[in-house]
């Protein structure tokens, strides 16, 4: 009996200062607590805490990481719309404020 392989995810976090951090694993979960422990990527260990926002399952390694290219290289306001991220306004520091619809972070594609 063959093992099945194990999925492989492409995630979205968002960073506290409100920069998107795109990036793939087979645990997200784990690779979140990871992040936040500030082990790992130098992006986001000056920018904790982080949330994740996205995460969608791939069947192996290359696809997930050809989706974390492909998003990579898109726009902040095309993130967003992935996320479901909604701007509400700024704060007086210019930050802008985002509501993150819940239900439509995360999916999983079927590949």
């Amino acid at each position: 009996m063959e093992e099945e392989a194990k999925p492989w995810f492409c995630y979205m976090l968002r960073c506290r200062d409100g920069a998107y951090y795109i990036g793939i694993a087979t645990d997200v979960e784990e690779r979140v607590k990871e992040h936040n422990w500030g082990v790992g990527a130098k992006f986001t260990s000056k920018r904790r805490p982080v949330t994740l926002v996205w995460s969608e399952k791939h069947s192996d390694q290359g696809s997930a990481r050809q989706r974390e290219r492909e998003v990579k290289g898109w726009s902040r306001a095309k993130k967003e719309r992935l996320t479901g991220a909604q701007r509400i306004g700024s704060d007086p520091s210019g930050s802008e404020a985002l509501r993150v619809n819940p239900g439509r972070g995360a999916r999983d594609s079927g590949e």
